[in-house]
């Protein structure tokens, strides 16, 4: 333990507790940088309320709105585009984009045409501060938004609630705008920033490099476009140098997402790559090809009307056009674009406890969380019936393909007993235990939450059944060859059932629909788990009485039937549990 950890925690935070003492001193004695960070941090809060707004009202639709929107490249990037234009960060867009990713409800193509349209759509923000932020009265407009949006904030209906974050995060984003003009038409009384411009190369270089760095500490795009914006309104920066900042706003806006793929799985790393690469190339052409853009920025805005003296849609109009030739580059090599991708990140020998669907990123949206839960517990699911497939002496790929039933009627040719407790160790309970803490971490709501509990459900049900599993092989791989018939038979219709019930489970539907399947499965298994049992149909009775087998044997075949049924039904629970954890909320 070191020294600093011993100190008691007012001493720990006692730098930082200076610092925004500091702060605070410095902002209560100007009034000009009183007015740029309030603008700045009003703003930041009404992109995050803005956020969280439509992300609750997306909800249990977002799933299927993605789904249909990605099934073309166009349709990806028209959702990318829309999505960010509406919640104006394309870090947030990028976050759930590797989301969507992780959990396969997207292609890895489908989410770098989600990125690509994202990087059009944040162009947007600076299209609406140049055309508002210096024209009208933002703040008369902002009020009625957070009003209205506080009386809809204190509803408990989640749509109503949902709509009221979103115009609070409207109200707060008009008062950070205005606050950031008043404080640069101040700050141009006091201080000739414009006095540092740099021409040429030189200037562009130097500012694509200062909005990188301001777009990595604020984590927002947007936020580096609304005060390059509003410093060129005031003056403070020469033309040239505010396009230069547009510029640095794409490189440092993968940041976010480079961030968000750490843990994160293959897809998920290969996109937050492709995010940089396209952003750096897009970048780095830009700047390449300064003088051309800027030529096509002054004739384009010409040619769609914009007025030639008003420098701030002219920035805007250059930040779409480079982005756009950027997206135009890319879209006809996609699928080579793809390949480098997998290249660069190729497949790896991953460990047996790593998650394949689950990333910390999906934690902010509990709808593609539990998603993403579900699929992670079907994987488990599917471990153990390859792991009780091989306890029945049968091949797990035959068994998923069907095997062929007069095989199951005989004993196999070779027996071999598998190390149970070994494998549940390393292959089942790590994954069902990083599935329950996921589980835990995620902010459910209460129709979310009832849809999480048949997951874990499902999850300790498959655990069970690979432990009965284990207390069934024993007397399994002895009795399929057993010199008595009987015995050998029973053991052999055991193994066939369960093998019969394994195919039956891993070929289910496994999307939205599936348990009423799973519920056919349930009461077809039930009536021949009946007609297995010896004791009940009267067999069992009849076997000893002729002295066909012992009592030991009969006692051992009794506890074996029970440990067939509660793994038959232990795999039907999780069956049914997973089918139930992907049906529609129930409508009134």
């Amino acid at each position: 333990m070191t020294p600093i950890a011993l100190w008691p925690a007012w001493a720990r935070n006692l730098p930082r507790l200076l610092l925004l003492g500091l702060l605070g001193w410095w902002l209560m004695s100007s009034a000009t940088a009183n007015e740029i960070a309030a603008g700045l941090a009003l703003f930041l809060l009404g992109l995050r309320s803005l956020e969280d707004g439509v992300k609750a009202l997306a909800g249990s639709t977002l799933d299927t709105l993605i789904r249909t929107s990605t099934r073309s490249t166009f349709g990806g990037l028209a959702f990318g585009f829309f999505a960010t234009a509406a919640v104006q960060s394309s870090s947030i867009v990028s976050l759930l984009t590797m989301s969507f990713v992780s959990a396969r409800m997207v292609t890895l193509g489908g989410g770098l045409a989600i990125i690509v349209g994202a990087n059009l759509g944040t162009t947007t923000g600076t299209w609406i501060f140049a055309t508002l932020g210096t024209s009208l009265d933002l703040a008369r407009y902002a009020l009625p938004f957070v009003t209205l949006g506080m009386v809809l904030r204190f509803s408990r209906e989640r749509p109503f609630w949902a709509a009221g974050h979103v115009l609070i995060g409207l109200g707060l984003i008009l008062f950070g705008i205005h606050y950031l003009k008043i404080g640069f038409e101040l700050f141009q009384h006091q201080f000739d920033l414009s006095a540092y411009a740099l021409p040429g190369y030189q200037g562009v270089l130097a500012y694509t490099v200062v909005g990188t760095l301001i777009t990595l500490v604020m984590q927002s795009s947007h936020a580096t476009m609304l005060l390059t914006v509003a410093a060129l309104a005031s003056g403070q920066i020469g033309f040239d140098n505010a396009l230069a900042i547009a510029i640095g706003t794409n490189i440092g806006t993968t940041v976010t997402a480079l961030l968000g793929s750490i843990g994160a799985d293959l897809d998920a790393k290969r996109l937050a790559l492709g995010h940089v690469l396209f952003n750096v190339f897009t970048a780095l052409l830009a700047l390449a090809a300064f003088p051309l853009f800027l030529a096509g920025t002054l004739l384009g805005s010409r040619l769609i009307g914009l007025p030639q003296d008003d420098p701030l849609l002219q920035l805007a109009f250059f930040h779409t056009f480079f982005n756009l030739v950027g997206v135009c580059l890319l879209l006809p090599n996609l699928s080579r674009f793809l390949r480098l991708l997998q290249t660069l990140v190729p497949e790896t020998a991953q460990t047996l406890t790593a998650p394949k669907y689950l990333s910390p990123a999906q934690l902010t949206t509990p709808e593609i969380a539990l998603e993403s839960l579900r699929k992670e517990t079907w994987r488990l699911f599917d471990r153990a019936i390859d792991l009780i497939a091989l306890v029945m002496q049968v091949d797990p790929k035959a068994m998923r393909a069907g095997e062929n039933p007069h095989e199951l009627d005989r004993p196999p040719a070779r027996i071999h007993t598998l190390d149970i407790d070994g494998l549940y160790r390393s292959r089942i309970k790590p994954l069902s235990g990083l599935i329950v803490d996921f589980a835990a971490r995620i902010a459910a709501t209460p129709e979310v939450a009832t849809k999480m509990q048949r997951i874990l459900q499902a999850s300790a049900a498959i655990q069970e059944a690979v432990k009965d599993t284990k207390h069934l092989q024993k007397n399994l791989v002895r009795c399929l060859t057993h010199s008595n018939p009987i015995i050998r038979r029973q053991y052999l219709r055991y193994r066939r059932h369960l093998v019969e019930t394994l195919y039956a489970i891993a070929n289910l539907p496994r999307e939205q629909g599936s348990d009423g399947s799973a519920a056919e499965l349930t009461m077809v298994t039930h009536t021949a788990l009946a007609q297995l049992d010896p004791l009940a149909n009267g067999l069992l009775e009849e076997w000893l009485k002729n002295g066909e087998i012992s009592p030991e044997e009969a006692t051992s075949m009794m506890n074996d039937t029970a440990y067939v049924r509660r793994i038959t039904e232990n795999l039907l629970t999780a069956a049914r549990a997973l089918g139930e954890a992907t049906q529609p909320p129930h409508t009134p």
